[in-house]
């Protein structure tokens, strides 16, 4: 029995994948975001309310998904707060986009991190934009492309340190996906994403990696 967390889990990528690992079987599988609305009726899911730009709300978190062992941990929750075609920096927005995305990400999995099995798996949702090989890179999102930036360094710093208990640290970037960020004339669908997080999830893969559609990319 695998058991873990899938942050963001009430729509978009999130509720795909929760979806997807809880209909497996040998999954069990803690969902969050910052509603308390639970997104579906399974008994391998069980829904927390989880709010990353508070530490009180991750200590809550935490002390709410129990005395449990964790195998994986999906840490797909982010904003984007800024207009698609925004390029000038909003001192505002950048702070509140790393309150999310980057410093309440990296606060609940370090707070985690004790819970966590040999051969776990941490995997951090980030992107293409987040990526300094990005082909066709502009100025604009620029809070959060820096933020998914800060994320991929995490992956490398976290695997690099969980060398020795044998946990595994991935980034992995979802390309364009049909959600309320990526719009529905993306070319990806949430299900596709789900399933390269399972198949992930699946293989013994080499830690501290940036992958995309089953394959490691260049960051």
């Amino acid at each position: 029995m695998k058991y873990g967390i899938v942050t963001g889990s009430s729509r978009g990528i999130g509720l795909a994948t929760v979806k997807l690992l809880s209909d497996q079987s040998g999954f069990k599988v803690i969902g969050s975001s910052t509603t308390v609305n639970n997104p579906i009726d399974n008994s391998s899911f069980k829904f927390l309310k989880l709010d990353l730009s508070n530490s009180k709300s991750i200590d809550k978190f935490v002390e709410n998904i129990g005395d449990v062992k964790l195998d994986f941990l999906i840490n797909n929750a982010g904003v984007l707060l800024e207009k698609w075609d925004a390029s000038i920096i909003n001192i505002q927005q950048l702070r509140h986009t790393f309150d999310v995305n980057v410093f309440g990400t990296i606060e609940l999995t370090e707070k985690l991190l004790p819970l966590f099995t040999s051969n776990g798996h941490i995997i951090n949702i980030t992107s293409d934009w987040g990526s300094f090989s990005e082909q066709n890179f502009d100025a604009f999102q620029p809070h959060y492309k820096m933020s998914k930036t800060a994320l991929n360094m995490y992956t490398k710093l976290l695997a690099k340190r969980l060398e020795s208990k044998s946990i595994k640290v991935s980034s992995l970037d979802p390309g364009w996906t049909q959600t309320d960020m990526g719009g529905q004339e993306a070319s990806r669908k949430p299900k596709d994403v789900a399933l390269d997080i399972l198949n992930l999830l699946n293989t013994d893969v080499e830690s501290g990696k940036f992958w995309h559609q089953g394959k490691i990319r260049t960051w």
